[in-house]
């Protein structure tokens, strides 16, 4: 959940994101916080929210970036029991 968080709080373009999780891979961080990371990276906006806000509403910015949020949720426990990592 740390790593969803953290990724939800910074902005980074995928041609940096994905070498990044190779190394921490490398690293040897498990495939389901890498899945978590990468993925609130990608699609939650903190960030960006004051732009998302403006062109959508407040509202709808906040339920993108929670539904978003619950997405990187998910995949990382799926990612987890695939590579069977929890459960």
């Amino acid at each position: 959940a740390a790593a969803v968080l953290l990724g939800s709080l910074t902005l980074m373009p995928g041609f940096i994101v994905f070498p990044l999780c190779g190394i921490l891979l490398a690293k040897g961080v498990p495939y389901m916080v890498l899945s978590g990371f990468s993925t609130s990276l990608m699609m939650v906006g903190v960030v960006t929210y004051p732009i998302e806000k403006e062109l959508f509403g407040s509202r709808l910015a906040i339920y993108r970036n929670l539904a978003c949020l619950g997405i990187a949720l998910v995949v990382a426990i799926i990612t987890g029991l695939v590579f069977g990592e929890i459960g």
